[in-house]
């Protein structure tokens, strides 16, 4: 073997071995009300070799007991897990350390071989009382998430499925690589939103109905490789895929038949994909709505097959730029006759460009956050915490709010780059009690936290309560391309102004 040949062989290997990725949240973050996987207060051993699933449910039992909602941190360490392991409504985990924490399914567990519904996490509905069914995630489970944790399903589970997440708003999965193997998929069903998951083999990567409670599902900044059936196999899923990369799969998405779906794919890329890239179904349903735009391809030969009709979409050249690719209802002009079609524009492109950049803003390294609870705040929902607030604005850039509610009786005006950084909207909130004076009486309507113009500004995974106060808004927020309000949850008389006074409508309960 000469070098040359070397070289692609090991920068091959580089691309298709799953890599571990780095650890979003690298330290322990300190949260009094949080409840931490640790052998001082579970049975835990994070070996990879001992069973760690009932420890595991009695961490997650023990949010549910004491604050209902909130927060178990895992430290970094390999936990196997012998059996499903349910997450009730409202409670999030979130893996720490220098590496990521890994949740295994050993070899040939018991169980996994066959069937359906067997799950290694289950996202769930509140937990019953005893002798009473679990109820799986619906309409009314908020709240809930999963964040810088891998999955590792190891050989001999072919009806593995990683995460079942069938959840609705402010849930997510975040910073998670699913290595399948020879089981059946990552996740099974999907809700809300997801982003930064990786999934390595498997029949499916994500394998999802409508979700609840039949609203859209957002996929960002995400890839699949070497899924054996398709990267994601869906019906009514209402997706909208951002930034996706799909590499040596049959088909990157798969809609089953005789099923809609309303998909807008954009920024992604396609590579070695030797089916068709989509199989579109119910294609004369005007509720079928696929929609590409700024697609690359690199040995795509097929870009659509419509199930029923069998015609294709075939795109010559090795690699390719889908500029649109439309199918669905098309209305030429006001008052023309709609029909059903399908429209593209393809461009051969000489050479395979770099992937899109992410513009979601990272956040400041861990090591830099400093605790508010260390600089005097209270979090009692009683104690005014706007003195500590200012303070920490004044002098910190990325300010850490562990769980509580933040009493403030003025505006918070950040800097320009202030960060303010909460991991549950729903355990982590600024309060105005009813009747603040600063935010009642005559007057314009008064923020209770206001960004500068043009900044980059980050407020993420906290709520903002504004009681009953006849002139208080949320959320003033004149910050600038760079910045990002992510996981916020809006209470009370709530909404956000634009900048020049007008009212802009915020959906209660929405990750925005």
């Amino acid at each position: 073997m000469n070098r040359k040949h070397a070289a692609l062989t090991l920068f091959a290997l580089l691309v298709t071995i799953p890599v571990h990725a780095a650890s979003y949240y690298p330290i322990r973050l300190d949260d009094p009300k949080a409840v931490y996987l640790t052998r001082r207060d579970f049975p835990v051993h994070a070996d990879g070799v001992a069973d760690d699933a009932d420890a595991l449910q009695k961490a997650i039992n023990r949010v549910q007991e004491t604050t209902h909602q909130g927060i178990v941190f895992i430290p970094e360490g390999q936990y196997r897990l012998g059996k499903t392991v349910h997450v009730w409504n409202g409670i999030r985990l979130i893996g720490y350390g220098s590496h990521r924490p890994v949740f295994i399914l050993g070899k040939n567990t018991p169980g996994f071989q066959e069937g359906d519904g067997k799950y290694l996490v289950h996202f769930v509905s509140d937990r019953p009382k005893e002798g009473q069914p679990i109820r799986d995630a619906n309409p009314g489970t908020f709240y809930t998430g999963m964040s810088n944790i891998d999955i590792e399903i190891r050989d001999g589970n072919p009806a593995a499925v990683g995460i079942r997440f069938h959840v609705a708003q402010h849930s997510y999965l975040a910073h998670i690589d699913f290595r399948i193997g020879s089981g059946w998929a990552g996740v099974e069903e999907m809700g809300n939103e997801a982003e930064d998951l990786h999934f390595f083999g498997g029949e499916f990567g994500i394998t999802m109905h409508k979700p609840s409670p039949s609203w859209p599902f957002l996929l960002i900044d995400s890839s699949f490789e070497g899924q054996r059936q398709a990267a994601i196999e869906t019906e009514e899923g209402g997706l909208t895929i951002i930034r996706n990369q799909f590499r040596s799969v049959p088909t990157a998405i798969a809609i089953r038949e005789d099923r809609a779906e309303e998909l807008w794919m954009k920024d992604s890329r396609m590579e070695d994909v030797t089916g068709p890239a989509l199989i579109i179904s119910d294609e004369n349903n005007a509720r079928t709505e696929i929609n590409l735009e700024n697609i690359v391809c690199a040995r795509v030969p097929v870009l659509a097959r419509f199930r029923e009709s069998g015609r294709t979409v075939a795109v010559t050249g090795s690699v390719y730029q889908v500029k649109v690719f439309t199918h669905g209802l098309h209305i030429a002009d006001l008052g023309g006759t709609p029909e059903i079609k399908t429209t593209w524009d393809t461009a051969e492109l000489p050479s395979l460009p770099p992937p899109a950049e992410s513009d979601i803003p990272a956040l400041p390294p861990a090591d830099t956050w400093v605790n508010i609870r260390a600089l005097g705040a209270k979090g009692d929902g009683r104690t005014d915490d706007t003195a500590a607030f200012k303070e920490a604005i004044a002098k910190h850039r990325a300010i850490y709010l562990p769980s509580g509610r933040y009493r403030v009786t003025d505006t918070l005006a950040l800097n320009p780059n202030t960060v303010l950084l909460g991991l549950h909207p729903f355990a982590t909130q600024f309060l105005l009690t009813d009747s603040t004076p600063a935010f009642v009486g005559i007057g314009g309507p008064k923020p209770l936290l206001e960004t500068p113009k043009g900044g980059s500004n980050i407020v993420t995974g906290i709520g903002l309560d504004t009681g009953q106060n006849s002139r208080a808004v949320a959320a003033k927020w004149m910050a600038g391309k760079d910045s990002l309000m992510n996981d916020v949850r809006f209470l009370g008389g709530h909404g956000m102004y634009n900048p020049d006074g007008t009212r802009l409508v915020v959906y209660n309960n929405n990750r925005t």
